[in-house]
């Protein structure tokens, strides 16, 4: 090797100690620290070769991911984009439990939810999980289960519909 293919390396094998990385990431961060074309994919086949670089890691560990950044099916699906991962190789997420994270991620929101009006707290948790790329049928499931932490919530059409009786 070259000595501009070993710094490529050298610096490929320190950002790969810290964290796991994709062949994109890697990719893109030594394209920032300046090295050709040609170091860059011969240090990318090289740490291949040697098992250092797997894109199917980061889909074997998809659960483990969702759980950890409290992740939606689709939401988890961008994240391995944004990644840089194949979307065959996407395609191939084995099935997360939506409801055990979704219902994980409410217990630690709620402190933020206790001072808003519990009409409000359905809405803002529904969308909350939506943009964490929970579906639908998890959020509805989710906003069920947790029915007795929203209180007694009641429509404005329901109050009025109270007064016309009396």
């Amino acid at each position: 090797m070259k000595t501009k293919q070993n710094k490529a390396l050298t610096v490929a094998l320190r950002l790969i100690t810290k964290r796991d990385r994709t062949e994109a990431e890697l990719q893109d961060r030594l394209q920032k620290k300046g090295f050709s074309e040609k170091d860059i994919t011969e240090t990318i086949q090289y740490l291949k070769q040697k098992g250092f670089i797997d894109d199917s890691k980061f889909i074997e560990r998809a659960e483990k991911i969702a759980e950890d950044r409290f992740l939606g099916a689709m939401g988890l699906k961008n994240y391995l984009m944004r990644k840089g991962i194949d979307k065959n190789l996407i395609q191939h997420i084995p099935e997360i439990d939506e409801l055990s994270i979704a219902q994980k991620l409410i217990q630690r929101e709620k402190h933020f939810l206790k001072d808003i009006q519990p009409d409000k707290k359905k809405a803002k948790i529904a969308g909350f999980l939506l943009r964490r790329g929970f579906s639908w049928d998890t959020v509805n499931k989710c906003l069920k289960l947790n029915d007795n932490f929203f209180g007694d919530i009641e429509s404005p059409q329901n109050d009025i519909l109270r007064e016309d009786r009396t």
